[in-house]
């Protein structure tokens, strides 16, 4: 018997809170569902927040701003999503294809990531040790070696939640000019380079998906999500429109 052929899912633009529920969802059926690979943006700039992140000192200004806030069901640091390519992969921990451990799946992931980006002719790499602890509270602040940058700057932000059974990945690839944006919100300029914002967002994911069913030996099939993680989905999003920053329940 064959390997179990991965899910793709290409979702449209959605809202902070959807897109969130989403991954979670893909979580926690993570044991029952096939291992899915997901891409989508953003349809209104929205800022999200790490698992446990405490609520940051500039809120209210983004209120201002008319930024729709939400939390992760990953750890790590705001992240600005305005024309943003986000990709998420969830996958039990028993996937061949994959290495079982924590750093081991990552390398995989950004190596593969790397490939896709190379492919289109952007000179990413792997980012070295971290840097810029002194924003932590920023996901782009800082960089670790199992992330990417563009021209000596972070410009791929993921993090991961494991459980007994699976994990999820996430992050962010930045595609636009969003210096404005950000300048307005934190009055300094982004850390990341603006150069990506050259690229066009839908290049860029069809670039992604060649790679990943490269590497997955062309076991990547276009699917959608199955009612009951629609109807999981829909429940947890009713919830998080009440409380947009509460802190999403693990599997």
């Amino acid at each position: 018997m064959g390997a179990r052929p991965w899910r793709l899912l290409l979702d449209p633009p959605g809202s902070a809170a959807w897109n969130m529920c989403v991954d979670e969802v893909l979580l926690a059926h993570v044991h029952t569902a096939p291992p899915t690979l997901r891409f989508y943006s953003w349809a209104e700039p929205s800022l999200s927040l790490g698992y446990r992140q405490p609520v940051p000192a500039w809120r209210e200004r983004a209120d201002q701003l008319g930024l729709q806030l939400v939390r992760r069901i990953t750890g790590g640091g705001t992240v600005l999503h305005a024309g943003d390519l986000t990709y998420a992969l969830a996958a039990p921990r028993s996937c061949p294809e994959l290495p079982a451990d924590l750093r081991g799946s990552c390398e995989w992931i950004r190596e593969v990531l790397l490939s896709g980006l190379r492919s289109i002719g952007v000179r990413a790499q792997a980012s070295p040790a971290v840097k810029g602890a002194e924003r932590l509270d920023l996901c782009f602040a800082g960089a670790t070696g199992l992330e990417i940058e563009l021209d000596r700057a972070k410009w791929v932000g993921s993090a991961q939640r494991r459980t007994r059974t699976g994990f999820l990945q996430h992050g962010s690839i930045r595609l636009s000019d969003d210096s404005l944006l950000y300048a307005s919100l934190l009055g300094e300029r982004p850390p990341w380079p603006q150069e990506s914002a050259k690229l066009e967002l839908a290049e860029v994911r069809e670039a992604l998906c060649r790679a990943f069913a490269r590497a997955l030996g062309g076991q990547l099939e276009l699917g959608s999500l199955a009612e009951p993680d629609l109807n999981l989905a829909r429940m947890r999003h009713a919830a998080r429109l009440r409380d947009c920053l509460a802190v999403p329940p693990l599997p």
